[in-house]
């Protein structure tokens, strides 16, 4: 009986184990994805947290709305236009400027007027 429990003990542990490696390893990854911002010029570059779509390119001077709301965690405007972009709560991203923060985005227009209704 108690061989039994020991070997229960050490195959528990080097599952533990292996979890604990495969979870950090995942972990660091999504970390690194998220902090790399994409610069395209002529582009505004999203980072997207989506598997599917881990980034998304919009050309100067066109729109983009996604299927459903997604988490973006970066994005680059590289084009010579304001972009107005759908959040949570909406903000624009002006020509040349860079935004590393998660928003919950819907779509993301061009606004060559340089203003976006709030």
């Amino acid at each position: 009986m108690l061989r039994h429990n020991a070997w229960r003990g050490v195959l528990v542990g080097a599952t533990m184990a292996a979890l604990t490696v495969v979870g950090s390893g995942a972990a660091s990854a999504a970390g690194a994805q998220a902090a790399a911002a994409c610069h395209v010029d002529g582009y505004v570059c999203m980072t997207v947290n989506d598997v599917y779509e881990p980034t998304v390119y919009v050309a100067d001077g066109d729109s983009y709305t996604f299927l459903r709301a997604s988490e973006v965690t970066s994005i680059s405007n590289d084009t010579t236009v304001t972009y107005c972009v759908d959040a949570e709560y909406d903000f624009s991203v002006a020509p040349g400027q860079s935004i590393e923060v998660s928003h919950t985005v819907t779509a993301i227009e061009a606004s060559p007027s340089g203003r976006c209704l709030s």
